[in-house]
């Protein structure tokens, strides 16, 4: 596949930055169509995925490697937004790019009174994945 070179300059601003929402920042005013930090098309957008998906499911297969000798680190991807909000899509266009059975997806609506009584990340605790 491509370097990762041909992809780089399509970022104006780093995506971290880019895509974060600050204090200022109105959903109201949003414009659905923008792509905020990001200069490239369309095509050359699914092509940058793709090549990340591609590095991904190498660095998904070392993680699991490393874990069967007895590494117990996790990776803990945590997303947050109102309904609507592209969840779903996000999971799709990037965890669809790795072993679905190296992957555990949870989600959490309202705290039951079980999960009240305990410390705000006790519900998620439980949802960890196994290391690897």
């Amino acid at each position: 596949m491509s370097d990762d070179k041909d992809y780089a300059g399509k970022w104006t601003t780093s995506p971290t930055i880019a895509l974060r929402a600050d204090e200022d920042f109105e959903l109201a005013t949003l414009n659905r169509n923008s792509t905020p930090g990001w200069d490239g098309k369309k095509k050359t957008g699914k092509k940058f995925l793709d090549f990340r998906g591609d590095i991904l499911d190498e660095l998904q297969e070392r993680f699991f490697a490393n874990a069967r000798l007895g590494d117990d680190r996790r990776i803990l991807v945590v997303l947050q937004g109102l309904d609507t909000s592209g969840k779903g899509g996000i999971v799709r266009h990037v965890l669809g790019r790795v072993d679905p059975q190296g992957v555990h997806i949870a989600n959490f609506g309202v705290p039951t009174e079980e999960e009240l009584s305990h410390h705000f990340l006790w519900r998620v605790k439980k949802q960890l994945p196994p290391p690897g």
